[in-house]
């Protein structure tokens, strides 16, 4: 299968480190300039946003998961308001913080039409001006059809020219698709057809109703919500997000490894389905969790020499240090949710409301578990949350001790397959 080349600019490549993004404290003159401070300002960390109206939304989980990560704000009433539109500028500065692509108060736009708003923090024209660096966005064509240095920053972004920003985005190479697959989305213009055909079969669009998506009405807020979710699965560090690949990827790269005699209590097919399965509820990444629990048990093999035995279920040595066995959990199935609710402790400063997390109190250490949760949440002062991590390599010396362990697991999630053009 040959790289995506000749039809978008080069991908952007995630930074290692996330850029420091300061909420902005809007001094606005005009109506017009406030209405879009309210919904581009960011959550201030360690703050949840209230999206209740969209608890019905099919994306519910993309918005919530987004929501965490600071990404998308609601409005000032406390709504989300999932069926409004979004301005193309909004949408910008979402796939930048989306893709931790760095951004300061140098980045001036050159767009004509995206006027600075102020000198002294980050402001929507410092993303924009990101974004265009980035080559996540080239501008808009003027009235006569000659490409200009315009961004038309107020105008709704109509679903194909959203995806085609996405596209943009990919924190990874995308594969053109061969000349037998067809893509079943809409009536795109010759410059847009290609793109949204990448973008479908690469998963960017994997649960999306597209049958009911014209691409050239506009984008809502909950559409966009959903596409930046499965973009997160580009990155190869990011915590959050979709897994584009299936469960037999996951086993793929596990057999790769260990051909046979796993050390697991249930089979390593039925295993990897309980990890997309619930990784997808909590908003996370089902590869990033699938490496994880490799690398604690040793493909397995670490369970049957260590401290922590196969008939405990304890994927990732949660309360395990050094002698000490761990908690043991029934079935795979809640060993599996605890390692997931414990990921998602780590990943949002007020990660989703789950009873899967919610349902434990302090266990007795030689008492197995038979309620979902993540017994270390409560352990009250003891065990403080450490903190919002938005990438493998944040779990260094956090999740363990060692400053390379988030290394470790990019190094190893680089090698999960991911099957393209379902």
């Amino acid at each position: 299968m040959k790289r995506l080349t000749g039809i978008l600019p080069a991908t952007v490549t995630s930074q290692a480190t996330t850029a420091v993004m300061r909420p902005a404290r809007w001094v606005v003159a005009t109506f017009a300039t406030l209405l879009l401070a309210l919904v581009l300002t960011l959550v201030p960390a360690g703050r949840a946003l209230a999206v209740a109206d969209a608890s019905s939304s099919p994306y519910y989980v993309q918005i919530q998961t987004l929501a965490q990560l600071g990404v998308i704000t609601g409005f000032e009433d406390g709504t989300f308001r999932p069926n409004a539109p979004v301005t193309r500028q909004q949408f910008a500065k979402m796939v930048v913080l989306t893709m931790r692509v760095a951004v300061s108060e140098e980045d001036v736009c050159a767009f004509a039409d995206v006027l600075p708003t102020g000198p002294e923090t980050l402001f929507p024209d410092n993303y924009v001006a990101a974004a265009a660096r980035a080559g996540i966005t080239t501008g808009t064509k003027a009235a006569t059809g000659v490409r200009a240095a315009l961004f038309s920053p107020d105008a709704n972004i109509p679903l194909a020219q959203l995806v085609t920003m996405v596209t943009r985005a990919s924190g990874r190479a995308l594969e053109d698709p061969p000349s037998s697959y067809r893509g079943t989305w809409g009536a795109f213009d010759k410059v847009h057809a290609p793109v949204a055909r990448v973008a479908q079969y690469n998963g960017l669009l994997r649960e999306l109703n597209l049958a009911a998506m014209d691409p050239w009405r506009n984008a809502t807020r909950a559409e966009a919500s959903a596409i930046l979710f499965n973009l997160l699965g580009t990155d190869g560090e990011s915590l959050a997000g979709r897994f584009l690949g299936t469960t037999a990827d996951l086993v793929r790269y596990f057999r790769s490894k260990v051909p046979s005699g796993e050390k697991f209590s249930v089979p390593v097919e039925e295993l990897a389905g309980l990890y997309v399965k619930y990784a997808r509820r909590f908003g996370l990444r089902a590869d990033v969790a699938w490496v994880q629990m490799c690398h604690e048990t040793g493909f397995g093999w670490a369970l049957a020499q260590g401290d922590v035995k196969p008939e405990q279920n304890n994927f990732a040595g949660i309360g395990a240090t050094g002698g000490v066995s761990g908690n043991s959990f029934a079935t795979a199935e809640l060993g599996v949710i605890a390692q997931i609710a414990h990921l998602a402790w780590y990943a949002y400063p007020d990660h989703m409301d789950d009873p899967y997390c919610c349902m434990v109190s302090v266990p007795d250490p030689s008492v197995v578990i038979t309620q979902p949760g993540d017994p270390r949440h409560f352990v009250g002062n003891a065990l403080p949350h450490c903190g919002a991590a938005r990438t493998l390599n944040d779990l260094s010396a956090k999740w363990a001790v060692g400053t390379q362990y988030g290394a470790r697991l990019t190094e190893m999630l680089a090698q999960v397959p991911v099957s393209l053009g379902y």
